[in-house]
């Protein structure tokens, strides 16, 4: 059996230093935030050095950037990591107005969304560890139907339990995938017309499928993809990211429809490689909001350069179709 793989065990991730921060932050004015969080991710850059040397692996696979470069890079990394800290004392218990005063662009994909809940259908959101998971899931409450965050809580990780219960309300609930029955409950929720949320781009388990990323074959987990096959509802690859202190942006990508009429064994990877693309392709522009930080590649496939950028994707965010949608009449 494959042990779960620990992403971000260190003893500063505790349930003080998380007090410290709820404490002490909301009541400091706003414009302080940043500089502090600047100090603070300084300082966790020289202390976590296991995290800097692995995302300073993971950096130079996607930029190919050489020296200091690299290293402020990963600084904003750590940066970015304050951001989506502090944001728990906020996006949790805020109102929808707060939530979209805390976009800098009103599109949110939204009619997109709709469209692929039309006729009563669910919808599979695949997302990755970029900027502010925690805001896109509330982001989704707005569409009236209720959201269904899987997500895996490490035994004996109080304080990524703390984080979890924060962020459950009455429509927002959590699905730890380390339950037996977590696949039965989110594929209920998607046949009942639900929203499910799944972070793709870590594997749990151990059971996932190797597809190319930035040129090294990577492993990443179809269990989301499985789900929406045997629900029939879209797969919507979408991310928020960080456009300034908890100021964010929607990026969505075209809503992938999975063919049930082929067997899922071809309709699966096939999707799975156009929601990493979608990935792949915003990375290379939003590196320093991907916050991981143990070693994405296995050794085996570190060495060489950064691949060749693609030609940047089109803005799908203000206006895409979702697949199956009835036409307007």
């Amino acid at each position: 059996m494959t042990a779960t793989r620990r992403w971000y065990r260190h003893r500063y991730h505790s349930p003080l230093s998380l007090r410290i921060v709820f404490a002490t932050i909301p009541r400091l004015p706003r414009v302080v935030q940043p500089p502090i969080a600047a100090v603070t991710a300084a300082l966790f850059f020289a202390l976590l050095g296991a995290e800097r040397r692995a995302l300073l692996r993971n950096l130079q696979v996607i930029t190919g950037r050489p020296g200091w470069r690299l290293r402020w890079t990963a600084y904003r990394v750590f940066y970015s990591f304050c951001d989506f800290i502090v944001s728990y004392c906020f996006v949790p218990g805020a109102s929808h107005e707060t939530l979209l005063s805390m976009l800098s662009d009103p599109e949110r994909g939204a009619s997109t969304i709709d469209a692929c809940l039309s006729g009563g259908r669910g919808l599979m959101v695949w997302t990755a560890h970029v900027a502010n998971t925690e805001f896109a899931s509330r982001l989704l409450e707005l569409h009236g139907r209720p959201v269904n965050v899987a997500r895996v809580v490490e035994p004996g990780n109080p304080a990524e339990a703390q984080l979890r219960d924060l962020m459950v309300n009455e429509r927002l609930r959590v699905v730890d995938l380390s339950d037996p029955l977590a696949t039965v409950q989110l594929l209920h929720a998607l046949r009942a017309g639900e929203i499910v949320a799944m972070q793709g781009d870590r594997v749990f388990g151990g059971v996932g499928v190797s597809v190319p990323f930035f040129g090294r074959p990577t492993r990443f987990p179809v269990g989301p993809f499985h789900l929406a096959y045997a629900a029939g509802v879209p797969v919507l690859p979408g991310l928020v990211v960080r456009t300034g202190w908890l100021r964010y942006r929607m990026v969505i990508g075209p809503p992938l429809l999975l063919d049930t009429s082929e067997p899922p064994d071809a309709a699966v990877p096939r999707a799975l490689i156009q929601a990493v693309s979608f990935l792949e392709a915003h990375l290379r522009r939003w590196h320093s909001q991907w916050l991981n930080f143990y070693d994405f590649w296995p050794a085996s496939v570190q060495p060489g350069p950064a691949t060749q950028a693609p030609p940047a994707p089109p803005d799908t965010t203000r206006q895409t179709p979702c697949p199956g949608t009835p036409p307007s009449q």
